[in-house]
């Protein structure tokens, strides 16, 4: 997570707020700000534990501009122009709707894969979800959804994956330049995102999500259950439920 050209770099998080990096995870919002570029992440880059992931094809790092500030955040691919990722990652730290992002599809680095920009962007209104229409087509793979809330059962093991902070304090810049993964255990499907929509919780054992992995997927059984949407960046996560949310999608992207 990183900018270029001089301007500032913010990480938001609502998990103690948020999953973002100026983008945020959060169980109460929380918020970093740098004014420079992060600093090299460590040897062994990882969400705060888990470990190094291998894309497979869909997961997206979304960067967006405004203010003289890039807001991090992690997405998928859902469709060749479609991206489903975290409501509160479209906000910029005045509340506005970011217009200006970049998402970077299917690589394991932070700024590689195929490159398009956002050409609209939509919002939920009842969830912390969002799908952003692409301007060019971003690949092939696309994240499969769940279509029923028995698609993520409570003591199952899933996989969360993201691109942001590698400690949970100074997440500016600390962010982590390849995809990261954790293993987590589901706790509940009846759990409230930073919305108030419909979420799944779960347990981190092994590795806490943190600012810049916000919007990244939350993988069960091979199909993609949850949006990132709050951390407390040690021990418990939530993610919005897709399930919940997929008449919505539907509804906007045809997917």
């Amino acid at each position: 997570m990183r900018e270029t050209h001089g301007r500032l770099v913010r990480a938001a998080a609502l998990l103690t707020g948020s999953c973002a990096v100026l983008g945020a995870l959060a169980v109460s919002p929380a918020a970093a700000s740098t004014p420079a570029t992060p600093s090299a992440p460590a040897a062994s880059p990882s969400i705060i534990g888990g470990s190094t992931a291998q894309n497979p094809g869909y997961i997206t790092r979304f960067n967006g501009h405004a203010n003289g500030y890039t807001f991090f955040c992690t997405s998928t691919l859902i469709g060749s122009r479609w991206v489903l990722t975290a409501k509160h990652c479209m906000y910029d730290n005045n509340s506005q709707r970011l217009t200006d992002i970049d998402l970077y599809i299917g690589s394991n680095s932070a700024s590689g894969g195929v490159h398009a920009k956002a050409a609209q962007t939509y919002v939920e209104g009842n969830g912390d979800l969002a799908l952003i229409k692409l301007d060019s087509d971003g690949g092939g793979t696309f994240a499969r959804l769940a279509s029923s809330s028995s698609d993520a059962r409570v003591g199952d093991a899933a996989t969360v994956y993201g691109w942001g902070a590698t400690q949970a304090d100074d997440e500016g810049h600390h962010q982590s330049s390849v995809l990261k993964k954790a293993n987590v255990t589901i706790s509940s499907t009846n759990a409230t995102d930073n919305a108030g929509g419909r979420a799944i919780s779960a347990r981190t054992p092994n590795g806490a999500v943190a600012g810049g992995d916000s919007g990244g997927p939350m993988v069960d059984g091979g199909v993609q259950v949850g949006v990132c949407s709050t951390s407390d960046r040690s021990s418990i996560t939530t993610y919005g439920s897709v399930a919940a949310g997929r008449s919505w999608i539907k509804q906007v992207s045809g997917i």
